[in-house]
């Protein structure tokens, strides 16, 4: 008599739902979600047309680039193109293109409009409300 071989069946895969997220794109997400409800309106640089929205520092790159360069030491003058650029993020090279042949005394009152406008950097005044103050 032979012997006849059975197969097994297969089981299908059920489960129709979409795989989870992995934890980085989790944390990215919801930073990101938290980043439009806490975002500031944009300074809008007018010396382009149209204006350039200049957002606030908020990537990791400006945010770490600004705390490197701006850690209560004397800003070496060969970085501070560095630091407008942090500042400016994606708005950069728009802001630049116009101020880069200007003189040299409009870039402090920009970096101070800007400034202005995000409440960026605390007053030295206020020490005690920076950590270490």
């Amino acid at each position: 008599m032979a012997t006849s071989r059975r197969r097994k069946a297969r089981r299908k895969n059920t489960d129709v739902s979409a795989p989870e997220k992995s934890t980085w794109l989790q944390m990215r997400d919801e930073a990101r979600a938290t980043r439009k409800q806490k975002r500031k309106p944009p300074y809008m640089f007018d010396g382009t047309t149209p204006a350039t929205p200049i957002h606030e520092p908020d990537t990791v790159w400006q945010v770490l680039t600004l705390a490197a360069l701006l850690d209560g030491q004397d800003m070496p003058v060969g970085r501070i193109r560095e630091l407008f650029e942090a500042l400016c993020g994606d708005g950069f090279d728009a802001v630049w293109a116009v101020v880069r042949e200007e003189p040299a005394e409009v870039l402090w009152p920009l970096f101070d409009a800007i400034n202005r406008h995000f409440n960026a950097l605390p007053d030295p005044k206020q020490a005690g409300e920076l950590p270490g103050g």
